[in-house]
């Protein structure tokens, strides 16, 4: 049941998966400040006023569509629901199970397959309209270093190419798709980063415009840009946001 929520002022609404949270509160967040009615969706209800809450579960493709059903029209749908990869016994793929594989991927990319779907029909009927996913620098880079966790890694890889789909399918419809890929970001996601001086040392000299993590904030700005008007030419696009990861 959705609770809360105020009119956008440009009367365009957006749904966020995982938007309780990290970067998917952000992108709420920066919705918001552009003037759009967001409405997240997640395991717990949003803490952030004016955002619409329907407590949900990526994985439930029935109640992804029942969510969809009951938030009205819908402009643009940011899949930013995720798990990381050591909470649920990931790694490489000589000591990971296939347990491990199939719940990250069961969140990371079946749960963003499963909103586009669910979202697909209304999107389509909204001209201009947008999906973001939100993949990973590792999904670009393959990790490395003390990066291991290869189900993350490969999931975050194939958001990428699901996104191309998205993008070439829904071209004749005006709907357009793109993916962001952050560097590390200070999210709860990352915690075992925060929590591990040398761990964060590694990261920070991997990101070297920041020497550190990033914010939220930096990626949930590039996620509402592309929501946007002002992006209505770019789709099929993975933008990384990793502040000079890839630079070596």
């Amino acid at each position: 049941m959705a609770e809360g929520g105020v009119a956008g002022a440009a009367g365009r609404h957006a749904l966020v998966t995982g938007g309780a949270s990290g970067i998917g509160a952000a992108a709420c967040t920066a919705l918001l400040a552009d003037g759009w009615t967001v409405t997240s969706l997640d395991l717990r209800p949003s803490p952030l006023a004016g955002v619409a809450s329907v407590v949900g579960d990526v994985t439930d493709e029935a109640g992804l569509r029942a969510a969809v059903a009951s938030t009205g029209p819908l402009h643009a749908l940011v899949c930013s629901a995720g798990v990381s990869g050591s909470s649920v016994g990931d790694g490489p793929v000589w000591s990971a199970d296939a347990a491990a594989f199939d719940a990250v991927l069961a969140v990371n990319l079946r749960g963003a397959f499963l909103a586009a779907g669910a979202a697909w029909p209304a999107l389509v009927a909204q001209p201009g309209a947008a999906i973001v996913t939100v993949s990973s620098v590792l999904g670009l880079t393959g990790g490395g270093g003390p990066f291991r966790s290869h189900a993350y890694i490969a999931a975050k890889g194939g958001l990428v190419s699901l996104t191309k789909a998205l993008a070439a399918a829904g071209a004749e419809h005006g709907l357009r798709a793109n993916c962001v890929a952050p560097g590390l970001v200070r999210t709860p996601l990352a915690g075992r980063v925060s929590s591990d001086p040398a761990l964060s040392e590694w990261v920070a000299a991997k990101q070297p415009l920041l020497g550190d993590l990033l914010d939220p904030a930096d990626v949930g700005g590039l996620i509402a840009f592309l929501c946007g008007d002002a992006a209505r030419a770019v789709t099929a696009q993975t933008i990384a946001v990793d502040a000079g990861w890839q630079l070596d």
